[in-house]
This record gives C-alpha cells, structure tokens and sequence, in this order.
C-alpha cells in the first residue's frame, strides 16, 4: 500500500488509518470497503493531498470506475495529440478516444486553425462522399500538424528522393499569378517577391511575352532550387482600378468578357459564375501555362471572396484538358489582422469542385511567411505532369 499526502494532520490520520486497516485480518471486506469510501471522501475535500493508491484487489483505479459518458466528456478537453497519447495507456482508452463524436467535435474547432487546405486534406470531402475513413483517421490525414510530423518522419526517405530527382532534367514551370488580392490592401505582395529584398525569391531573368503583350514576367528561383517562370495579371492598369473603384470588378475586367447567351454553359458551374469567360489572347496564354496562382484578400468578407470564384473558374477552364495545379494564396497585410480561416476560403471559392490539384495557405505579404511553401508545392506538382 503506497501512500503519498502532503497535509500535516491529515497525512498523519490517513497513514494510522491505512496501517490499522492493513493490520486487522478480521476485518470484512465491506468494512474494508467502507473504511475506503471514508477515506476517500476526506482526502478528495482537500486540493493539496497527493492521490494514494489502493490495492488493486479492493479497488480498482477511480476513473475506471466512471460511467462512459463521463469519460467522454473529460477526454473532450483533450487537443488531438493528447488523445492520441491516451489512446496507447490500455484497449478500454483506446476505444474510447477513437469515439466518433468526440473527433466529429475536434475536427469542428480545429479545422478553422488549420493554416493549409489541400484536394487531398480537405475534410469536407471525406464527409460528403461517405468515406470508410473514422473520423479520427480523417482528422489525422487532414491535420498539418499531423502531417508535417509524418513527413519528418520520413524525411531521410524524401531527402534521397529529392537529390535522386535533381539528376533528371525537368522543366521549369510557366505559372500565372492574378487574382482580387493583387489589387486591394494585400497588393504589395507582387512588389516584396520581384524586387524588395528578400532572401527567399532570387531574380534569375525576364522573358518576353507571346500574346499580345501578355506573358512576360520574371524568372525566380527559391533557396531549395526550385525555379519558376512568374507572370502576373492585373484586370486593369493601376489609373483604370483607382478610377473604377468601388465598381465591380468583373466590370470592365481585361482579363475577361461575358459569354455569348447563346453559348453552352460549362458544366458543373454556377450560373451566375459562368457567363465569363477569358478574352482570346488569355486562353492562349494558358495553354502554354502549367500552373495558376490565385491571390485573395483574406480580410475582407466571406460575400466579397466569394466574387472572385468566376475569375478563377474562367482562367482554370481552359486547362480541363490537362489539368494544372492552382495556388490560392490567402493573404493578410500583418500577421496580426483579422482574417478568414483557410477553411472558409475554400468554401467560399468552391474548391472541392475543382476538378485539378489545389492548395490554400494563410500568407502574410509583409514578411512573404508562408509563400514559400505554396510555391514549391505548386513547382513539384506541375513537374509532376
């Protein structure tokens, strides 16, 4: 019988108790029960006593003895990695922890912390499609955080991977950045990542443009070696936005015109989304592009990104063919602005019906955090095709 108590007078009671009770063999064992339950109650109304530990065949450990639904409820206080942790201690745990709604419930409230938001990691999917997956095992192949610690797991495996791969020639990618978040508060990302002095995109060289003045842009390569041919597109000259501000933008929009009401509506789309499409010079732009970047000013209203879906569904429409990867990157001007969650910019943008590979990332344009990795996503994907 070990005893730990940290209460004078108290400490010394419930030692003589315990001895006294360990001593009597006459004693029955609903007295020994009895003295247990008394004893119980007395160091429970004291916070500084240290829990004792009773012998196992009177008693057993007194969370064990919790109904179920109590259980849960103390686990539901729990982050992810602590369930996961608890799920390890014995079988009835690990039941227990890999209760549905206990991670329907976690997945709920953490998914709006989540910095990043893949075709491969969005939730909502699994949900919607009846996956076999638990809940927990969506949870776990949706998390970042999971992710990050699986792939430094297997980082020595992707290290020999990657220096394998840097024998085989590959091309570098044509990508195209546009997008609202180009041309509001968040407008200085273009400028820190082609001139300002930054140590994670080196200018290499310009190329010209091929369509009509469209195309040209700058080629950047990040630390890691991965290199990319930038183009951006702006809907408007700098004077014509300022003039126009305040009115639609999809009005007057250079890089779109209205479709024809005689033309067939492409499929899957919305109705309201579908009545642009890009101007000719664009979509032969995009058909020697091979991966799109989408800018979006996550401070403004969930109403106002959501406008912004018919531009990005116009540029993307025009590689169902083969499709190309897209980068949306979700931009805030500090890291400490109020912004939408990764979450709701994919809602709002409707990417689960994308039919080609994307990813959203939370970005900050005056430090460029996070850009970086949307970038050599997007390189790795696009060398994949």
């Amino acid at each position: 019988m070990d005893v730990q108590v940290t209460s004078g007078g108290l400490q010394q009671f419930i030692s003589r108790k315990l001895r006294e009770k360990s001593n009597s063999a006459n004693n029955s064992n609903q007295e020994s029960w009895s003295w247990t339950q008394r004893l119980r109650a007395i160091y429970t109304r004291e916070p500084p006593t240290v829990s004792f530990l009773l012998n196992e065949a009177n008693d057993g450990s007194v969370f064990q003895c919790l109904p179920v639904n109590v259980k849960l409820q103390i686990f539901s206080y729990l982050d992810a990695r602590s369930l996961c942790l608890a799920c390890c201690v014995c079988q009835d745990w690990s039941v227990l922890t890999s209760d549905p709604g206990l991670w329907r419930r976690l997945l709920a409230r953490d998914v709006r912390w989540w910095p990043q938001m893949s075709h491969l990691s969005n939730p909502q999917v699994y949900l919607e499609v009846d996956s076999d997956w638990s809940q927990k095992e969506i949870y776990l192949k949706c998390s970042p955080t999971f992710q990050s610690q699986l792939k430094a797991a297997t980082s020595t495996f992707q290290q020999v991977s990657s220096m394998l791969r840097s024998f085989i020639p590959r091309k570098v990618p044509r990508v195209a950045m546009f997008g609202p978040g180009l041309e509001t508060a968040t407008s200085g990302l273009v400028r820190r990542m082609l001139y300002g002095d930054s140590r994670t995109f080196r200018r290499v060289a310009m190329f010209p443009g091929q369509f009509e003045g469209v195309g040209g842009g700058i080629t950047l390569r990040l630390p890691a070696g991965h290199s990319l041919h930038l183009s951006v597109l702006y809907s408007a000259s700098k004077q014509e936005r300022e003039a126009r501000a305040g009115v639609d933008r999809l009005e007057g929009n250079k890089l779109l015109q209205k479709l024809e009401g005689d033309q067939p509506v492409a499929e899957g789309a919305a109705s309201a989304e579908s009545q642009y499409e890009l101007k000719p010079q664009l979509r032969h732009l995009c058909q020697t592009l091979d991966a799109f970047i989408f800018v979006v000013d996550a401070t403004q209203t969930p109403e106002s990104v959501s406008t912004s879906r018919a531009e990005l569904e116009a540029m993307v429409r025009e590689r169902k063919s083969t499709p190309a990867p897209v980068l949306v990157l979700s931009c805030a001007p500090q890291s400490h602005d109020v912004r939408l969650p990764a979450c709701d910019v994919v809602r709002c943008l409707d990417m689960a019906n994308l039919t080609q590979p994307w990813f959203v990332i939370d970005c900050v344009t005056d430090t460029l955090e996070s850009i970086d990795v949307g970038i050599v996503w997007l390189v790795e994907q696009a060398q994949l095709r």
